[in-house]
């Protein structure tokens, strides 16, 4: 069973911060290779383009991303980023002529 610091003796909780100190003060600052791999590994997979398909249907604009994107479309031209930033599209319809 594990414990939670809610659950530890004043005791227990210092003995567990004098460990955390000791270690904390012989470590050199280097991190296994498992470690940097996968930040690695993450920073790299962030850069992948993110793909919205916008389909003209009726009229309308539609979007669409894949089930494993981090955009999440909120409302008809709303993309929500991981992060929460929203990004809005505006589409306005433009003449041969005007253009």
């Amino acid at each position: 069973m594990s414990q939670t610091l809610h659950d530890l003796t004043n005791e227990e909780f210092d003995q567990l911060i004098d460990q955390y100190i000791e270690r904390s003060a012989r470590w050199d600052g280097t991190l296994p290779l498992d470690t940097v791999l996968e930040t690695w590994n993450e920073i790299e997979h962030r850069k992948e383009a993110l793909r919205v398909r916008v389909r003209l249907i009726d009229g309308q604009f539609v979007l669409d991303t894949p089930p494993e994107s981090p955009l999440v479309v909120r409302a008809p031209h709303t993309l929500v980023l991981e992060d929460g930033s929203e990004l809005t599209l505006e589409f306005e319809e433009v003449s041969a002529e005007a253009a």
